[in-house]
């Protein structure tokens, strides 16, 4: 009788052992999930103050223009830019929501983190020419060489940019992506 309830008790423990790993293995990769999904929105969140941002200098530069003798080449030059790269952070928004751990499997987001990580490391060479561009641009258009302390101030100016830029990027995209993509490995390990 003594070994019947042994056997009894021995198999009961077994299956709660089971529940137990079951559970710990959902709880486990709904916190991987989370911490991928977090370090998604983190980069939505940087494009959405983007737009924001953007947006805002598109309302402000008017008012500055009303102060500062600003040039029109500067003007057209800043109203097809700026909206182009506001176009820019909407598309990247809805590039980051396709990122969906419920919908996709392991092998298409495995597909959408090498593709985002291709995007960003174009984005990081192609953005210090665009500022360089853009910030020769306005020294040209606005006679600023004439002027040592605008030569000084413009200097200045790209250089804050740019350590600003490479920051961002170091900071909130490289860093979310590699949480991103530790993120998968996690859950494919776990799988």
């Amino acid at each position: 009788m003594e070994l019947e309830e042994l056997k009894n008790q021995w198999n009961l423990l077994s299956e709660q052992l089971k529940k137990n790993e079951i559970i710990n293995h959902e709880a486990i990769k709904r916190m991987i999930e989370k911490r991928t999904l977090s370090a998604r929105d983190r980069l939505i969140g940087a494009n959405v103050i983007a737009v924001f941002v953007l947006t805002g200098m598109l309302f402000l530069f008017p008012l500055a223009a009303t102060r500062v003798i600003i040039r029109q080449e500067l003007l057209w030059m800043f109203y097809i830019v700026f909206p182009l790269l506001i176009l820019y952070s909407l598309w990247n928004i809805h590039v980051l929501y396709k990122f969906n751990l419920a919908t996709r499997t392991l092998l298409e987001l495995h597909r959408w983190i090498l593709s985002y990580k291709r995007r960003l490391r174009i984005e990081i060479w192609c953005t210090p020419f665009l500022t360089l561009g853009l910030f020769i641009s306005v020294f040209l258009i606005h006679h600023h060489y004439r002027n040592l302390l605008m030569v000084v101030f413009d200097i200045l100016m790209l250089s804050v940019g740019m350590m600003a830029g490479y920051i961002c990027y170091r900071y909130v995209d490289k860093r979310s992506v590699d949480e991103i993509e530790q993120g998968m490995k996690d859950l494919q390990d776990l799988e």
